[in-house]
C-alpha cells in the first residue's frame, strides 16, 4: 500500500498523486465532492475544496464486481467534523467510482443532509468534453421524464442519467452502485451537471461515520454503460432472479372493485376447461376481496372465504394470487384507532389521509412501516395470506411516508426493510409482485416482477409504453419486469374499462407486453362469448418472449421506436422487431439499422409480418416500415438468407415468431424434423423457405393441417390441434418440383 502525504496546497499536490487519470483537470472533480450536515440549528458543508486535509493519501489496489481498481483514499477534517473520499479508477473498463464518508468526531448530534459527489460544467475532470451542450442527450434510466439535451434541460431526476452524444456517438452514464443505503439525483440545469446521495436528513451521533452510496461515473459505449451499471447493481443489491416469467389473468380491469367469488369460479371453470387455451397460470383476484383495507380477509362477496377460493384454484391447477396495499388501513378499522402512534404522519405530526375515491369510499390511513407494532401487522397481512394457500400477491400503494419512528434509517433503507420483512413473511416460494409504476432500488433482492410503467388502460397505452420500453433494461438483471396486462381486442361489448382508439395501436401494446417477458397478464371476462371468440390473442403472447429483448434507440433517441430482440439458433438466427411510430398526431416511416441493431450487415434477410402473417419484403443492412399512423407499428421477423438449405422465416403461433415456440429444427437429407415447445397458439402457420417442395409427414401432439405453396420458395405449414404441455414435434418431406 502506497501512502503519499498530501502538502498544503492542494492544487500543486493532486497532479503527482493522482496521476493514473492523467488530466489535472480531475482536480475539479474532487474538489467540488462534499458533504452537507446539520448542527447546532445550522447547516455546514466540509469537503475537499475548503477542509484542511489529514494523515496520508493511501493507494492500493482493491476488488470490484468489474475487476481490479486503484483505490486512492484522502481524508479531510475542521472542527471535529471529517470528510473522507474513496475513488476508484477501474482497470479494466473506462470507468471510476467515488463514495463519501461522513466521520462525526465531536460531541455533538447531526443531521447529515447529502453528499454532493459530482459537479461539473463544461468539463469533467479532463474526462468529457461539454462545450456542445446541445449534442449531448440525457436519459432518465429510472424516471418516466423525456429525454432532452444538456442544453435544454432543466431537472433534477432520479439515482441515474445516461448521457449520449448525437454527433460523436460517445456516451457516459452517471449513477448509484451501491451498497442499498441512499437514493440519489442527477441534476441537469444551466448546462451543468451534478450528481447528490440524499441521506434524508439521518441522525449521526457523536463518534460515529455514515456512508454514502457509491456512484459511477462510466465512459464505454451506450449499451456497456447501460449494462456495466445494472449488472453491478443486481450485484450490490443480491438481486432476486431465480423465477421464472409468469402469465395469467387478473381480476382489476375486468371487475376493478366489484370483484366477487362468482365471477372467479366462472373464469376459473374456463380455463380449467380450456388448458390448451390458458394453461394453468395465475388467477389473481385483485383489489374489492377485503373486508376493508387493513383487514384483508374475505367480505360477503366471497362467502367460502379466501383459503376455499385458493384452494379451488390449486384444484383446478393454477396458482391463487391476491392484491394487497399493506400499508393502507381504512379509517374506521379498529386497530387503526387503537395503534395511532403506528401510522404515518408529517413533520408536523399530522397523520396521512388519502382522499375518499370510488374504489375507497372511507379513505385511507397509512401504516408507518418503522414502528415496531406497524412492522408486525405488515407480517401478519404476507404471512396469512401464505397460510390460506395463496403462491402469489401483488403489492401495491407503497408510499411509506418520510417521518420514521428510527430517525438513522434513510428511505431507501427504510423501503429495503420493509420489503425484507415482506420476503420473510411470505417465504422464498411465493412470487413476489410489486406494483411500483416506476423502478427503485428498494425492492431489487426481495421480489421476484416489478410493475415497470403505470396502469394498463386500454385508452391510455402511449403512456405505458414510455415506460415499459426505456425500462426493459432491468428485466432479468434486477427482476422480471411486468408491462401489466393487455387485452384480446381493441374493442370487446362485454368489457367494462373502454376500449383502445385504434387496432394498430392495441397490436403495439400486445407486442409489447409480449416481448418485455415477466408477465403475460389478460385482464376479461373471458368466459364470455365475445372474449371466447378471441382467445388465440391469449394463446399467442403466453408465456412472455424468452429472449433478450431491448429498446434499440434507448439512450440516442428520445422516441422509442425500434424494440425487439435476437435470437441465437443452431438452426439459424433471427430478428424480431417493433417498429413503432411514437408520434400522437402524425402518420411517420420508422427504420431499423441492421448494425445497431446487431442484425447481420451486407445480408440478405427475408421480412416477416407477424399480423399480416407473410413474407412482405426483403431487406439489407435496414428497412423501413413506411407510413405509420399514430401510435401503430409493424411486427416483423428478420431472417438472414445466406444459403439454399430449408429454414423457418417467420411463425404466428407465437408473438416471438419462432423464438419460444420452435425448440428445434435438424434438415437432414430431404426430411425436416421439427420439434416444439407447447408455447402459443393451438393453431396457426409457419412460413418455410425451401427451394425445394415441401409434403406433410408425421406430427406427435399437433396435426399439420396443411401445406401450402406460396411461390418464390415459400410455403406455409398450417398447424392444429397443439396440446398443451406435452412434447409436440411433426416431420415435413422435401421433394423435387
Amino acid at each position: 500500500m502506497k501512502k503519499i502525504k498530501l502538502g498544503l496546497i492542494l492544487v500543486l499536490s493532486l497532479a503527482p498523486i493522482f496521476s493514473s487519470f492523467a488530466q489535472q483537470e480531475i482536480q475539479k472533480l474532487f474538489r467540488s465532492s462534499t458533504c452537507v450536515f446539520d448542527v447546532d440549528g445550522g447547516s455546514r458543508r466540509i469537503g475537499m475544496a475548503h477542509t484542511p486535509q489529514t494523515g496520508t493519501i493511501e493507494v492500493t489496489i482493491v476488488d470490484t464486481p468489474f475487476g481490479k481498481a486503484e483505490q486512492t483514499k484522502a481524508y479531510f477534517e475542521k472542527d471535529n467534523f471529517g470528510f473522507e473520499l474513496h475513488v476508484r479508477e477501474l482497470k479494466d473498463l473506462d470507468a471510476y467510482t467515488i463514495q463519501a464518508f461522513f466521520h462525526n468526531k465531536s460531541n455533538k448530534d447531526t443531521k447529515l443532509r447529502a453528499f454532493d459527489l459530482f459537479n461539473m460544467d463544461k468539463s469533467f475532470g479532463g474526462q468529457v468534453d461539454l462545450s456542445k451542450p446541445e449534442d449531448w442527450l440525457v436519459t432518465p434510466l429510472m424516471e418516466h421524464h423525456h429525454a432532452e439535451t444538456v442544453a435544454e434541460m432543466d431537472k433534477r431526476f432520479k439515482e441515474v442519467g445516461l448521457f449520449y452524444n448525437t454527433t460523436t456517438d460517445k456516451s457516459f452514464l452517471i449513477g448509484p452502485t451501491g451498497p442499498g443505503d441512499a437514493h440519489c439525483n442527477v441534476r441537469v440545469s444551466n448546462k451543468k451537471i451534478r450528481a447528490v446521495v440524499r441521506m434524508d436528513e439521518v441522525l449521526v451521533e457523536p463518534g460515529e461515520v455514515r456512508r454514502s452510496e457509491e456512484m459511477i461515473f462510466i465512459k464505454e459505449d451506450k449499451d456497456k454503460n447501460i449494462d456495466v451499471w445494472t449488472k453491478w447493481v443486481a450485484i450490490t443489491h443480491n438481486a432476486k432472479l431465480d423465477r421464472d416469467p409468469v402469465y395469467g389473468w387478473c381480476s382489476w380491469y375486468d371487475r376493478t372493485t366489484k370483484i366477487d367469488e362468482e365471477h372467479v369460479m366462472n373464469v376459473l371453470k374456463t380455463i380449467e376447461e380450456n388448458p390448451n387455451t390458458f394453461g394453468k397460470g395465475i388467477v389473481q383476484i385483485d383489489d374489492g376481496y377485503q373486508k376493508m383495507d387493513g383487514d384483508w380477509s374475505a367480505n360477503e362477496k366471497f362467502p367460502s372465504g379466501m383459503a376455499e377460493v385458493a384452494k379451488k384454484i390449486r384444484a383446478a391447477g393454477g396458482t391463487p394470487g391476491v392484491w394487497f396495499a399493506p400499508l393502507m388501513i381504512n379509517p374506521e378499522h379498529p386497530w387503526a384507532k387503537a395503534n395511532p402512534d403506528a401510522l404515518q404522519k408529517n413533520a408536523k405530526g399530522i397523520e396521512a389521509f388519502m382522499n375518499p375515491n370510488p374504489f375507497h369510499p372511507s379513505g385511507a390511513k397509512w401504516l408507518n412501516p418503522t414502528n415496531e407494532k406497524a412492522k408486525e401487522f405488515l407480517f401478519n397481512i404476507i404471512k396469512d395470506a401464505r397460510e390460506r394457500g395463496y403462491g402469489y400477491i401483488k403489492i401495491d400503494f407503497n408510499g411509506i411516508g418520510a417521518v420514521y419512528d428510527n430517525p438513522k434509517l434513510t428511505r431507501l433503507q427504510t423501503f429495503r426493510e420493509l420489503y425484507t420483512l415482506y420476503r420473510e413473511a411470505a417465504g422464498d416460494d411465493m412470487y413476489i409482485l410489486s406494483c411500483l409504476g416506476q423502478p427503485t432500488r428498494g425492492v431489487i433482492g426481495f421480489i421476484d416482477a416489478a410493475r415497470v410503467g403505470p396502469d394498463s388502460h386500454p385508452a391510455h397505452f402511449s403512456h405505458c409504453l414510455e415506460s415499459v420500453l426505456r425500462f426493459q433494461i432491468f428485466h432479468k438483471v434486477w427482476w422480471n419486469n411486468d408491462a401489466d396486462v393487455s387485452y384480446l381486442d381493441y374493442k370487446l361489448p362485454s368489457r367494462r374499462v373502454g376500449h383502445t382508439p385504434q387496432q394498430g395501436m392495441w397490436h403495439t401494446w400486445h407486442n409489447t407486453v409480449a416481448l418485455t417477458g415477466g408477465t403475460a397478464m389478460i385482464s376479461e371476462p373471458i368466459d364470455k362469448d365475445d372474449v371466447k371468440a378471441v382467445w388465440r390473442n391469449y394463446e399467442i403472447m403466453r408465456p412472455g418472449v424468452i429472449e433478450e429483448t431491448k429498446l434499440v434507440t434507448l439512450g440516442e433517441s428520445a422516441d422509442n421506436t425500434v424494440f425487439g430482440f435476437n435470437a441465437q439458433r443452431e438452426f439459424g438466427n433471427f430478428g424480431v422487431y417493433n417498429l413503432y411510430n411514437v408520434d400522437k398526431e402524425e402518420s411517420n416511416d420508422v427504420t431499423i439499422d441492421f448494425a445497431k441493431a446487431g442484425l447481420p450487415t451486407d445480408t440478405k434477410c427475408a421480412v416477416y409480418d407477424f399480423w399480416k402473417n407473410e413474407v412482405v419484403g426483403y431487406a439489407t443492412n435496414s428497412y423501413t416500415a413506411k407510413n405509420l399512423y399514430s401510435n401503430s407499428s409493424q411486427f416483423v421477423r428478420f431472417t438472414p438468407i445466406t444459403d439454399d438449405k430449408p429454414k423457418v422465416l417467420g411463425s404466428n403461433l407465437h408473438l416471438s415468431m419462432g423464438a419460444n415456440e420452435i425448440k428445434n429444427l435438424v434438415v437432414k437429407g430431404n426430411n425436416i424434423k421439427v420439434e416444439m415447445t407447447d408455447a402459443g397458439a393451438q393453431e396457426g402457420d409457419i412460413i418455410f423457405f425451401s427451394k425445394k417442395g415441401i409434403q406433410a409427414g408425421n406430427s406427435k401432439n399437433c396435426e399439420i393441417k396443411n401445406v401450402e405453396s406460396l411461390g418464390d420458395n415459400l410455403w406455409k405449414v398450417t398447424l392444429s390441434e397443439r396440446k398443451w404441455n406435452t412434447k409436440q414435434s411433426f416431420s415435413l418431406k422435401l421433394v423435387v418440383m
